[in-house]
């Protein structure tokens, strides 16, 4: 017989960890601090990989428009990105098409 019931089913798993020696518990409780610290850093990593990929996107459109003559102003507050980004994209710019046209 399969007992199905939740409440009786968290009872057995409360009764199995009250059975447990001090060495499974000190066992359990390292391994799950160790899966909760994997799950943390990588939760830290997607977030990383996420506003990175977001302020490339900034800076990609930073460029479009620099490459369509838009005002550094305008940009900024287009992307957010801060005037000072913006002028080392253009200086980018500029040096990439020197030395194309080289």
């Amino acid at each position: 017989m399969t007992i199905n019931n939740g409440k009786v089913n968290k009872a057995i798993d409360v009764w199995r960890e009250l059975n447990l020696s001090q060495e499974d518990v000190i066992a359990y409780q390292s391994r799950l601090k160790y899966i909760l610290d994997e799950e943390a850093k990588l939760e830290d990593v997607k977030h990383m990989a996420e506003q990175k990929g977001i302020e490339e996107t900034k800076e990609e459109i930073a460029n479009n428009l620099l490459v369509n003559n838009m005002d550094i102003d305008f940009i900024s507050k287009i992307t957010g990105l801060f005037m000072e980004r913006i002028e080392e994209i253009k200086e980018r710019l500029i040096q990439n098409n020197g030395d194309q046209q080289r």
